[in-house]
């Protein structure tokens, strides 16, 4: 294998490069930087990377190799194990190589571990048994090392640093390694993220002293201000929407093309199946071409559902991430699309789902109700593993206030944006199934605000006529209930439509929601016209005319009026 070659053809943030278009610095420019600060540190510091010292005391008496190597080379080696095992659109191929080697697809598994020396065998059963599909290359380094005899050195020290990786252990070796690496990374990623930050490496190395002084330290400030970068770019790069969207269509392709592979390929022996798949670059699907323009993106990349979890119990998310997202397309259909992935350190788990850009606006809220219904079935999974907290705000809240949001987003002819307002220290969402159990909870907020706010009179109105519009549900499914208000304002920072609360039934067979308009006024015969006449002049002005077909008005006696709009 020319690795020259290989990692010149990879590109460093994979499938990332599709959606932005300048994003095409490859593999071999990242292991050059990564070398450039290797030898930079050891000609700037007293760390002894320039001594020399035989390979066998690197404490493994299998070692043959009895010339000496710098402790530079050692890190040089621990760069190029780390980059050689990665395949094209590196991320979206390694999820679906690892979804095939977990699930043992076409009998993959037995296969690649009949081509793995030694301990390689038992390190891919701890890399499958800890789900960290971002490690898979290591294994494919592996299998590269352990099919030529003169590299059997190399294949030792790989395996060490293998297991010390997968063990969550370290050494001097791998905490500089460690550093370097993010140091490189967020160098150069920095530059392709929205975020207006972007860091200079000439401005890192300005002052060598003090570059050297950090990296030893072991809480450093610099290395603190990368981490503070790199958890940005996760939110604005590596997890973004659209990134997550296209990283998956691009495994959906890969997975498309390796069965066609696999299913042409069945009498090839176990060995030489893998080789193919992982060395053959000229014939392996995880090697193919792949190009598409922004007119040939599928997905309304504007609009889409994300929902970020911050993990506490690793153990109750996925395992298998692409057999997960290959289950909810089967599930949702061809004109919708997902993407589902772990932050690198699996501190956060984020889902987003998105539409056909092409879909008529007529069938556009079925299938953002399909979407609904599968993200509000995770939700009530996740939140129990979930820490309640989030970046901005508290889960619940976040979560509700997108699905609300994203159901508006589809509905409404145009894309407002969605303003919630309600008491704080509460939380004005309800979910749950039934009318019966949802207006015991209704109550149960009524009270808190009562207590908190009893001279509230036209906000305490405005809960009661929710209440009043569910006990004319007759509905046992799963609902959201929003006790607040909630504005649409437009691009001129207009609000066009107030609403006083909102009854969402997802999984109802004869409608999608209840939009509530109250009316406090002393005579209450008027309210409910007065209402009525406020949600036909403000509200269905915001839908096209094929839902206007579906609206029914109806009064609430004593209190308001709502809309219904039907399935």
């Amino acid at each position: 294998m020319k690795i020259e070659h290989k990692l010149k053809d990879i590109n460093q943030l994979g499938a990332i490069k599709y959606i932005h278009s300048g994003a095409h610095y490859t593999r071999y420019e990242y292991v050059l930087l990564q070398f450039m600060l290797i030898n930079f540190i050891k000609n700037n510091s007293e760390w002894g990377l320039g001594s020399r010292f035989n390979f066998s005391s690197l404490g493994n008496p299998e070692l043959s190799y009895e010339r000496k190597i710098t402790g530079a080379e050692i890190l040089e080696l621990i760069v190029l194990f780390g980059n050689l095992g990665h395949f094209k659109d590196t991320f979206s191929s390694n999820k679906v190589w690892f979804h095939y080697l977990f699930t043992n697809k076409y009998d993959l598994r037995n296969c690649l571990k009949k081509g793995l020396k030694s301990n390689g065998k038992n390190l891919l059963n701890k890399l499958l048994s800890s789900g960290n599909s971002y490690k898979i290359q290591w294994i494919n380094t592996l299998f590269i090392l352990s099919r030529t005899e003169n590299l059997d050195d190399y294949r030792i020290i790989c395996e060490e640093v293998v297991n010390k990786i997968l063990s969550n252990k370290t050494d001097k070796w791998l905490d500089i390694y460690y550093k370097i690496r993010k140091v490189s990374y967020v160098v150069l990623d920095s530059h392709y993220s929205h975020i207006p930050i972007s860091i200079s490496l000439q401005n890192v190395l300005f002052n060598e002293k003090l570059f050297v002084d950090e990296l030893s330290k072991y809480s450093s400030g610099l290395m603190g201000a990368f981490d503070r970068v790199n958890d940005l770019l996760e939110d604005t790069l590596y997890l973004e929407n659209n990134t997550l969207l296209m990283g998956t269509y691009r495994s959906m392709d890969i997975n498309t093309k390796l069965q066609i592979h696999l299913d042409n390929n069945q009498d090839n022996k176990a060995i030489s199946k893998i080789k193919m798949l992982i060395s053959g670059e000229t014939a392996s699907p995880f090697y193919e071409d792949f190009k598409i323009s922004d007119e040939e993106i599928p997905w309304d990349k504007d609009r889409n559902l994300s929902i970020t979890y911050f993990i506490k119990h690793r153990e109750y998310f996925p395992e298998d991430v692409f057999q997960k997202e290959l289950a909810v397309s089967k599930k949702l259909g061809k004109e919708c699309y997902v993407a589902f992935n772990f932050s690198p350190s699996f501190s956060k788990y984020r889902t987003v789902y998105s539409i056909n850009k092409k879909l008529e606006h007529s069938k556009q809220i079925k299938e953002c109700l399909k979407i609904i219904r599968i993200a509000l079935e995770d939700y009530l999974l996740y939140r129990k593993y979930s820490f309640e907290e989030v970046s901005n705000g508290r889960l619940e809240e976040v979560v509700m206030k997108k699905m609300i949001t994203y159901f508006f987003r589809n509905l409404l002819t145009e894309d407002y944006f969605c303003e919630f307002d309600y008491i704080k220290n509460s939380s004005p969402f309800i979910i749950e199934n039934g009318c019966k159990k949802t207006i015991n909870k209704v109550d149960e907020y009524i009270e808190y605000y009562k207590s908190n706010s009893p001279h509230e009179k036209d906000a305490i109105h405005e809960l009661e006529t929710v209440k009043a519009s569910l006990k004319s549900i007759s509905y046992k499914g799963l609902m959201i209930v929003y006790l607040g208000s909630i504005r649409f304002i437009n691009n001129d920072k207009k609000s066009v439509c107030e609403l006083d609360g909102l009854i969402l039934t997802p999984k109802h067979n004869a409608e999608n929601i209840r939009v509530i308009e109250a009316k406090n006024l002393r005579k209450k015969k008027r309210r409910t016209t007065v209402a009525a006449k406020q949600l036909e002049e403000q509200f269905t002005p915001l839908l096209s005319n094929y839902f206007k077909s579906k609206l029914v008005t109806e009064d609430i006696e004593g209190f308001g009026a709502q809309i219904k709009i039907r399935k």
